[in-house]
């Protein structure tokens, strides 16, 4: 696919589709096609100073417009409000990134894809792309209530349930085909079960992949004073906030790529204090560390090797 650079684009429709869930369609100004892109990917945003990112809805090698589905939520720091209730059609938002890290194995003799919540939102670009190829697929949703259920298309082989509770994963997972992929996004507690329920039934690791925005931040969050131990720099952060830009706005350095818990760049060492780990990676690559974008901390300290 065509490489993205930064570019302006055209809210061109708003419309709710389901409780605290609107959709985007975003077009260049000038009518000009966009660059293409793969099942999965998406695309960040520059909200008003912020950067977000969202799925794409629909995808191909090349496409009249973007589209994204963005959830109204309660512990927000100004992205899904500002989208909500101050971003109007005929608005520009600048898209910063496309990025392509949940993609498809090609030619897997069945694909399962959950999503939990708002999770949904790559896996139907993917549907759409399995169905259009003719390749055997199902699709699970889980939601908390029925008000907030994306409509399924009633071509797709799909099924919704209401709370995880709903849906026997290890049954689920057990049902499959040898070979068999799963794609699972949505709430780090969805994916760490659907990794568990593979683990218990003797599948490899790597026919699960998953993709989480990352943990919101829990109404049991305190505010944390993080210490950074090799220069000293002593940092308050609120909760809401993520560690990871609490860091890179004291100017300390430190790495990090994908902000939601799922590539491992942002891993620091722990010095002292106790994590609250909510992450997509494996605890055995974690170690002594935590990822400052999506994780958070007991508190009210917390020392990192920095």
């Amino acid at each position: 696919m065509e490489p993205l650079t930064s570019l302006d684009l055209v809210v061109a429709d708003k419309q709710a589709i389901a409780a605290d869930i609107v959709r985007l369609v975003l077009r260049h100004p000038e009518g000009q096609l966009l660059p293409g892109a793969e099942p999965g990917a998406h695309i960040a945003l520059d909200l008003d100073g912020r950067v977000r990112r969202y799925s794409l809805l629909h995808t191909g090698p090349a496409l009249d417009h973007y589209s994204i589905a963005v959830l109204r939520t309660a512990q927000s720091q100004g992205g899904s409000h500002f989208i909500h209730d101050q971003l109007a059609v005929g608005d520009r938002l600048r898209v910063l990134e496309l990025a392509h890290e949940f993609a498809l194995q090609p030619d897997a003799p069945y694909t399962l894809l959950i999503g939990g919540g708002i999770g949904i939102t790559p896996l139907l670009s993917m549907a759409e792309h399995l169905q259009q190829a003719g390749q055997s697929f199902a699709l699970h949703q889980i939601v908390h209530d029925l008000a907030r259920q994306w409509p399924l298309d009633p071509s797709l082989p799909g099924q919704t349930h209401i709370g995880r509770s709903s849906l026997d994963l290890p049954g689920l997972l057990a049902a499959q085909v040898p070979g068999s992929q799963v794609y699972v996004c949505g709430p780090t507690g969805l994916v760490a079960a659907v990794r568990a329920a593979a683990a218990q039934l003797g599948w490899a690791p790597e026919r699960i992949h998953s993709e989480s925005f990352g943990a919101a931040a829990d109404a049991s969050d305190g505010p944390l004073r993080v210490t950074l131990v090799q220069s000293g720099q002593r940092i308050d952060v609120a909760p809401g906030q993520s560690l990871l830009d609490a860091l890179l706005a004291a100017g300390a350095w430190t790495g990090y790529e994908c902000r939601r818990g799922v590539c491992s760049a942002c891993l620091t060492e722990v010095v002292s204090g106790t994590p609250i780990h909510r992450d997509s990676i494996a605890p055995a690559l974690r170690g002594h560390a935590m990822c400052t974008c999506v994780s958070w901390a007991e508190g009210p300290e917390l020392a990192l090797n920095l």
